[in-house]
């Protein structure tokens, strides 16, 4: 899969040799009231955007490095893949850690995780 990632506060790229890993969930915002006939109230209200993690492989160290460096801006960032559409969003780098590891099944590969927060651009 060909992807790109793009930091909008620089235009620096990176493309991961392959989107390993993709798992997105979107937060209901809904409010449930208990009524005091014992009935229900809702308020609905639209979820919230994409959030979770991306996990990107880099067969090579230098840009996984490079890619590494690129999320520790403070901007947003543009992901645009050739293969699933699906999965293009701009997002900022959501709660939780970006962590970069060693590949156990190669050892020379990179897997870069990205905990992201889809934003409306």
């Amino acid at each position: 899969m060909t992807a790109t990632i793009t930091a909008t506060a620089t235009d620096e790229t990176v493309n991961p040799d392959l989107i390993l890993g993709y798992i997105t969930y979107r937060n209901s915002r809904n409010v449930v009231h208990d009524l005091l006939d014992g009935g229900i109230g809702v308020v609905f209200t639209a979820p919230r955007p994409r959030s979770g993690t991306l996990e990107l492989l880099f067969e090579d160290e230098t840009a996984a490095f490079e890619a590494l460096a690129l999320h520790e801006q403070e901007s947003t960032f543009v992901l645009s893949s050739t293969e699933r559409d699906v999965v293009d969003m701009t997002y900022v780098l959501g709660e939780g850690q970006l962590g970069l590891s060693l590949d156990d099944q190669t050892r020379t590969a990179w897997v870069l995780s990205v905990p992201y927060q889809e934003v409306i651009a």
